[in-house]
């Protein structure tokens, strides 16, 4: 049964609550007309506890997510890192949120991070984002899910990529440190492998230099960042030093073949022991077609599903020697893939090593198809929407 957002907030808000508190407390947007006649109202709400920045940060992001029947996400990176406790539910319950209550709660450790950008850091953030937008692997379209642009990665570098170095970072507010570490985050996310990896990993260092506390969701975004990238050794040495990270199990990894394997190989991944066993996989001589596919992506589902239940395309995508692999360089869907190999022994998907050993198949979206020939690409259909798409797959496969 779901309580009343008021009666949730008297719940939750134990300290004593002055008259505005109180006022804006009673306060619940669950519509774009409700939230466009706030705005008119300049009414006191709970977002007034976030600072100036985060406020505007806010109510920008709400005023283009509302819609009339609701608020399809939420903005909870600022929330988390600027609000307590008790602001975080007071929010929440104003939004008509509360569901998220529990699992953002959880990334509130240590001190709220209160510290505002300039104007100019916040504005070329601002101007990334627009371009992340069109890529962020949150985003779905019908028929692929976008990885990687390489548009993204220009704009980052020529906003940011000067900033980014050491003597440069030593110049920089602790709070444009917050964004740089931002802008390094959301642009290794949508482009693994980039140099945005190594520059999210030197603003860390800078804001721990200075003192900054960075249990509040920075330390969760780097190890997720290493993990992706295969640094497991890194990893299991950055969650060691961090107790509040000791939940986080990383990954054993038994390497059968050695730093000096020149080659291609990949993962298998045995989810009792939480553990990766390195194993050649070398390319195959003649054709071959590599399937891309990623957990939090719909259409690769779709195509995964037309793989099971169509018979027929199953053996034409088997006859060209079907590899079924995760993104090279994205966080690893370990209960995907496991789930996947439990239910269909038969068609394995594999975990590739590293990028660079699959840098034949550069990944920018998936679903992806690659024909394959001693290795070389000879061709590729991407995507898979609602209605299918086994004819250009067999199409590409006949020529």
């Amino acid at each position: 049964m779901r309580l009343p957002a008021l009666l949730v907030c008297a719940l939750v808000c134990c300290a004593p609550a002055t008259a505005a508190q109180t006022a804006s407390a009673s306060l619940v947007v669950r519509t774009q007309a409700q939230w466009q006649a706030l705005l008119a109202s300049n009414r006191a709400t709970p977002l007034d506890a976030l600072t100036p920045y985060g406020k505007q940060v806010v109510t920008d992001m709400l005023s283009a997510s509302f819609r009339e029947d609701g608020l399809p996400s939420l903005p909870g990176g600022i929330l988390v890192r600027e609000l307590n406790r008790d602001e975080l539910r007071a929010v929440l319950v104003f939004l008509d949120s509360e569901a998220y209550l529990g699992m953002l709660e959880r990334q509130l450790v240590g001190a709220p991070l209160r510290m505002p950008p300039s104007a100019a850091v916040a504005r070329d953030w601002q101007r990334l984002q627009d371009v992340l937008r069109s890529t962020d692997p949150s985003s779905r379209s019908t028929s692929a899910t976008t990885l990687a642009s390489d548009a993204s990665v220009d704009t980052y570098l020529a906003l940011f990529g000067a900033r980014m170095h050491e003597q440069r970072l030593r110049e920089q507010t602790p709070g444009d440190l917050l964004l740089l570490f931002d802008a390094a985050a959301f642009t290794n996310l949508v482009n693994p492998g980039s140099r945005a990896f190594a520059h999210l990993l030197r603003v860390h260092r800078e804001l721990a230099r200075r003192g900054v506390d960075t249990r509040r969701t920075l330390d969760d975004t780097v190890l997720r960042a290493l993990v992706a990238e295969r640094e497991f050794e890194q990893a299991r040495a950055f969650v060691a030093s961090r107790e509040h990270l000791a939940a986080n199990a990383v990954p054993q990894v038994v390497d059968t073949l050695g730093p000096a394997f020149a080659g291609r190989s990949v993962f298998d991944y045995d989810r009792a022991g939480h553990t990766l066993t390195r194993k050649e996989l070398p390319v195959a001589g003649g054709a071959e077609l590599v399937m891309v596919v990623d957990a939090h992506c719909q259409p690769s589902r779709r195509a995964l599903e037309a793989l099971r239940t169509d018979a027929a395309l199953r053996a034409r995508m088997q006859q060209a020697r079907l590899t079924i692999i995760v993104p090279p360089a994205a966080p690893i869907p370990f209960d995907f893939v496991a789930d996947w190999n439990a239910a269909n022994p038969g068609l394995p998907m594999r975990i590739p090593f590293n990028h660079r050993e699959w840098s034949s198949v550069n990944v920018r979206s998936v679903p992806m198809f690659y024909l394959l020939k001693n290795g070389r690409l000879l061709d590729q259909v991407t995507g898979w929407p609602p209605q299918g798409n086994a004819d250009a797959l067999r199409a590409m496969l006949d020529e």
